[in-house]
């Protein structure tokens, strides 16, 4: 019997060392001093394959620009505001350890700004490589 290699949201093969993003929703963002918005606000997350929550650094994450206020006050990447409970945000980083095979296979991922670790399902990402790219 063959075993199923990790698969990502598109159906495609995920490699260690393979630059991904995840897709994930904003759970709640806990902003950081009082600088708002701030790439250093903690954004707690979850995604849609599994209903475990972690936290990553805001500028981990890309997302569609929000209302520069209060509600939004994590800074992505790019410079866009978000940080409100159901934004939605894709979270860069490279995986550094599988566990499983398939669409539920557990990805270890390094964050790509703050260096945090996070665990994820393989169907919640989207690898750069298999589209012939890199973030």
């Amino acid at each position: 019997m063959a075993i199923t290699p990790p698969i990502s949201q598109d159906g495609k093969q995920v490699f260690l060392l393979d630059q991904v993003s995840i897709t994930a929703l904003v759970i709640s963002t806990a902003p950081f001093g009082s600088t708002i918005p701030s790439g250093l606000a903690m954004v707690t997350c979850e995604t849609a394959w599994s209903p475990t929550q972690f936290v990553i650094q805001a500028n981990d994450a890309e997302a569609v620009q929000h209302s520069n206020d209060a509600a939004h006050p994590a800074l992505s990447i790019t410079g866009k505001n978000y940080g409100a409970a159901q934004d939605q945000l894709s979270i860069l980083g490279s995986v550094t350890n599988i566990s499983g095979t398939g669409d539920t296979a557990l990805l270890t991922v390094t964050l790509a700004s703050s260096g945090l670790v996070i665990t994820v399902p393989a169907g919640a990402v989207r690898n750069a490589a298999a589209y012939g790219g890199a973030q």
